[in-house]
């Protein structure tokens, strides 16, 4: 049986899993049938690796629209580099800084995700989900990054020129606490994969969104 929930996040999207063998018998397009009585887009992520379930998916009609990549990396995946020296300032939900970077990073998460399933969420409720502490620079634009524990939860840069410089800086500081640190980055996120281009390896899984729409 096809499973299928919402998400209150981003609700317009029904969120569906499957297996060949919920498939494999029937004589009717179940997706279809989920689309029209639902009068909504179909999504659901699967594993890269997971052939089958791609294939299934290409051949019913679904589009592949996101790629992410859960990364887990140590101070030598870090790529050498004669960056400039980026002074890292902190700061936590008591400041007063801390409300404009949220406000800021929820309009460029509301934009990366809008083409996939939008935001439904409000600015206070998104706010429940992000980390107490962020790391800052405002040298040659303004950039910073979510922080909880050695996960890099969210990043954010305005200038995407100085984004890597950094993002390595925020990870060498990291790395005098931690020996590995975690991060997850969309493929529709340009700062998070300017964040993944500073490490030469460290990806541990691969996952794909997969939409199935037939008014795009």
């Amino acid at each position: 049986m096809i499973r299928t929930w919402k998400n209150a996040f981003h609700n317009r999207n029904v969120y569906i899993d499957f297996e060949y063998e919920d498939l494999k018998d029937k004589k009717t397009d179940s997706f279809l049938e989920i689309y029209n009585s639902r009068c909504a887009p179909l999504q659901f992520m699967v594993d890269s690796s997971n052939t089958l379930k791609r294939d299934i998916a290409k051949t019913w009609g679904f589009k592949k629209m996101r790629s992410c990549y859960s990364l887990e990396v140590t101070k030598d995946d870090l790529i050498s580099h004669e960056n400039r020296t980026i002074e890292i300032c902190e700061a936590n939900s008591e400041d007063e800084i801390y409300e404009n970077f949220s406000k800021i990073y929820f309009d460029y998460y509301r934009n990366s995700h809008e083409a996939i399933n939008p935001v439904s969420a409000s600015f206070n409720e998104f706010k429940e989900i992000l980390p107490e502490k962020i790391y800052f620079s405002r040298e040659g634009g303004m950039s910073f990054a979510f922080i909880e524990k050695n996960e890099i939860a969210y990043v954010y840069s305005d200038n995407l020129k100085i984004a890597e410089d950094f993002f390595r800086a925020v990870a060498e500081k990291m790395f005098c606490d931690y020996d590995t640190i975690f991060f997850e980055a969309d493929d529709v996120d340009e700062c998070a994969m300017r964040l993944k281009n500073i490490f030469s390896s460290g990806v541990k899984d691969v996952f794909e969104t997969w939409i199935y729409d037939l008014e795009e």
